[in-house]
């Protein structure tokens, strides 16, 4: 399934949460995750992550696949597996594929993910605790997808966090 997103690193989240709670975003949850994230060792543009979901309480782990196809600046376009449960019957199954296809661990993120949607927008608003960062997702229709950019250029460019070269 393809997927549109704007993701940009930002030195605050909090102008994000307010902004969708301003414009009457519904906030699905708060989730504090661990993603192990694979890379190919042969394509750059194929990733696998095994990502660990705790909310209220509850602890899913999941397995997903994507193929990030188009990277301008902070718009993304992707296609992403549907994902599949981990479990303890599957997961030796799980990495002795992942190895197979010649995929390595290339990083193990934690952090809590804020999650605002309205109509056809998803905000996935990251505050990482490791590596330390923040991130803000901004998914759903090409055009409701923009639109959101753009009317946030503003607080972007003032939270914005300078890539190292």
């Amino acid at each position: 399934m393809e997927e549109y997103e704007y993701s940009f690193k930002v030195t605050n989240i909090k102008p994000f949460i307010e902004y969708c709670e301003n414009n009457n975003y519904i906030k699905n949850n708060i989730t504090t995750q661990n993603r192990i994230v694979y890379e190919n060792r042969y394509s750059n543009d194929i990733i696998a992550r095994i990502t660990t979901n705790e909310c209220d309480g509850e602890k899913e782990i999941f397995l997903d696949c994507k193929n990030v196809g188009v990277r301008n600046k902070d718009l993304k376009i992707s296609s992403e597996s549907i994902p599949l449960e981990v479990t303890s019957n599957n997961k030796k199954q799980i990495e002795s594929i992942l190895d197979t296809l010649n995929f390595y661990i290339a990083s193990n993120l934690y952090r809590t993910r804020y999650v605002y949607t309205k109509d056809n927008i998803k905000f996935e608003i990251d505050e990482y605790t490791s590596p330390k960062m923040n991130v803000i997702a901004i998914e759903g229709e090409r055009d409701s997808v923009d639109k959101v950019y753009n009317d946030l250029k503003n607080i972007i460019e003032c939270n914005s966090v300078m890539e190292e070269k």
